[in-house]
């Protein structure tokens, strides 16, 4: 009955999007509100949070430029007046006590990247305050340029294959599921930003990425927030969702919750997820197992884990259990873009490997990316660390 209410909302969803017009569809993030759909280098996609390859550390990733054909990936760099944030609560109050801040100089593939260190209201800034970490050159095709880290370390900055994996046209369809499934996320790419951190923060934190650049009066404007994968994309109004990227976690469910309670009763779920739910904030106890929803795994099949978790069905799945590529065990992780040859690390360095252009793939964006609908968010079933406050 449940997965019944789903198909119809979803149903009225689609119906209701198509009243206006086409609309992209999204991914976990990606373009999830107007003002993100502009400007692709403010737009988070995903951040995960996992265990590092010597198993004793923490990688955060975010990813940013989203949908991306091999073509074009040679185009890819950060926006020189962005500032890309790794913001960690270690406290459990849902404000920043931690965070790395990304900023980079130069036009073209690439550029000169810094990494910042703040802490108390330093982290709780949008702008470029901070000690200086690290600084590096970004990477580019499917060159691995690795930036160290003072204290101990590694950044990288450059495209990556998007390591999100979905059906996403079955889904619109009605959940008409096939296995296999067919990956719509196929065969495109993202810039991916990935710190490797010698130790966690802490042994249970929280971490959600952000997005800001100065207006026109020179005040530091956040676009962009992400924490757990779609709550912005599903739960929250699409006139509400600027406003949302704009905020903080600390004040979500006093402004949020009872939308967000709405969402849920037209998807056949109850309210008491909406305490999960909010704060968005990927939250990892690194003394357990980690995996989604224990933090983010890249190979975590989070379509799959939210659909038996909303449906009450345990075998619902999207056919898509794994991503189009293999994932690296080895720093930065994430797959080589699409459309060139895997290249091998260096350290320090300017100087990356780039596809020729005349390998790169033939490539189109699918058809099922341009249709109204909407993406299923992950329903966290994992206990916070403090209570939700209660409005």
């Amino acid at each position: 009955m449940r997965l019944r209410k789903l198909s119809i909302a979803l149903g009225l969803g689609a119906l209701g999007a198509a009243a206006l017009g086409a609309l992209p569809a999204f991914g976990a993030d990606h373009r999830d509100a107007p003002l993100t759909k502009a400007a692709a280098q403010s737009d988070l996609n995903d951040v995960y949070v996992f265990k590092n390859q010597a198993g004793s550390g923490a990688v955060l990733v975010m990813t940013i430029n989203p949908l991306t054909s091999p073509a074009d990936t040679a185009k890819l760099s950060l926006d020189p007046a962005t500032v890309y944030e790794f913001k960690v609560d270690t406290n459990g109050d849902a404000i920043a006590d931690i965070s790395w801040k990304i900023t980079a100089s130069g036009a073209g593939p690439v550029q000169d990247i810094t990494l910042r260190r703040a802490t108390g209201a330093d982290a709780v800034t949008d702008d470029i305050s901070g000690t200086v970490v690290a600084t590096g050159k970004s990477s580019s095709g499917s060159g691995i340029t690795v930036i160290p880290v003072s204290g101990g370390g590694s950044l990288f900055v450059g495209p990556r294959d998007d390591p999100f994996f979905f059906d996403l046209a079955a889904f619109q369809a009605g959940l008409k599921f096939t296995n296999p499934g067919v990956d719509t996320f196929k065969g495109t790419n993202i810039t991916a930003l990935v710190l490797d951190l010698p130790s966690p923060p802490a042994s249970a934190f929280g971490v959600w990425a952000t997005t800001a650049k100065t207006d026109s009066l020179g005040k530091w404007v956040q676009l962009d927030r992400m924490g757990r994968p779609a709550i912005n994309t599903v739960f929250i109004p699409a006139d509400k969702k600027d406003a949302f990227n704009n905020n903080t976690p600390d004040r979500d469910v006093a402004i949020y919750k009872d939308t967000v309670i709405a969402a849920l009763k037209s998807l056949g779920a109850g309210p008491d997820l909406a305490g999960v739910l909010l704060p968005d904030i990927l939250t990892v106890d690194f003394s357990k197992p980690i995996g989604y929803l224990n933090g983010r795994g890249l190979a975590d099949d989070v379509i799959d884990i939210s659909l038996q978790a909303i449906t009450g069905s345990p075998t619902i799945g999207d056919g898509v259990p794994k991503n189009d590529n293999a994932f690296s065990a080895s720093f930065p992780y994430l797959a080589a873009p699409n459309g060139s040859a895997p290249g091998a690390p260096n350290t320090g360095s300017s100087t990356v490997t780039t596809a020729d252009s005349s390998d790169l793939l033939r490539w189109t964006l699918p058809a099922g990316l341009i249709a109204a609908g909407m993406l299923l968010g992950a329903a966290g079933f994992v206990a916070r660390r403090r209570p939700a406050v209660e409005v």
